[in-house]
């Protein structure tokens, strides 16, 4: 697979650009981090932050499932009352969410030049939390998130459902992430995608 380095590169020949939101746009980690062990703790399940990093780019539904499997706990309250109460205190801890600033340059700078959406595998509700809290909501054309699908990443359904309501091609959409599932359904969806850890365009 071949990549480049060079911002001027990333979009040539795009006519959109979808940007994952949490760790991408956003880092969400310590906020998610708390909102889960607080979730958790009750249930006498510890989770550490290199657990927690593993599970970075799923949802809240599949990280509380994988806590619950992985520590064998069948909880009194179902699995989606366990999630309503991890976004409601993810909520709480919204003061620990800052932009990635280079990332949320780069959208303010491409609204109104290129249509741009927010395709994240989170929730709607604390994704739009998210982008309110730091301002950036309306910068964007659209939102998806795992609300909108049947599957998660790195099924490529998020990605090519932003392309849709975009109006654009998914082979002319350019992808920002920070995860590996994340890019893996770009690629499913034959999206080129910059890994912004490394700030590298990949072939989609």
């Amino acid at each position: 697979m071949t990549g480049t380095h060079d911002p001027a590169d990333w979009f040539a020949d795009r006519r959109a650009v979808l940007f994952d939101c949490d760790g991408t746009l956003a880092d969400t980690h310590t906020a998610h981090f708390k909102a889960l062990s607080d979730t958790l703790g009750p249930l006498g399940i510890r989770i550490g932050r290199d657990w927690y990093q593993d599970h970075t780019g799923t949802s809240t539904p599949e990280t509380v499932r994988a806590a619950l499997d992985q520590h064998d706990v069948t909880p009194a309250d179902p699995l989606e009352a366990l999630v309503a109460a991890c976004e409601r205190r993810y909520l709480d801890h919204l003061d620990d969410v800052r932009e990635i600033r280079w990332v949320a340059d780069l959208a303010r700078s491409l609204a109104g030049c290129l249509p741009i959406a927010v395709a994240s595998g989170g929730m709607r509700e604390t994704v739009g939390a998210t982008l309110q809290h730091l301002g950036l909501a309306d910068l964007f054309a659209c939102t998806v998130t795992r609300d909108d699908v049947t599957e998660g990443k790195p099924a490529p359904e998020i990605f090519l459902l932003a392309a849709e309501r975009l109006g654009v091609p998914p082979t002319r959409c350019l992808v920002l992430e920070d995860t590996d599932s994340g890019l893996l359904a770009a690629r499913r969806a034959g999206m080129p995608a910059v890994d912004i850890r490394t700030r590298t365009r990949t072939a989609g």
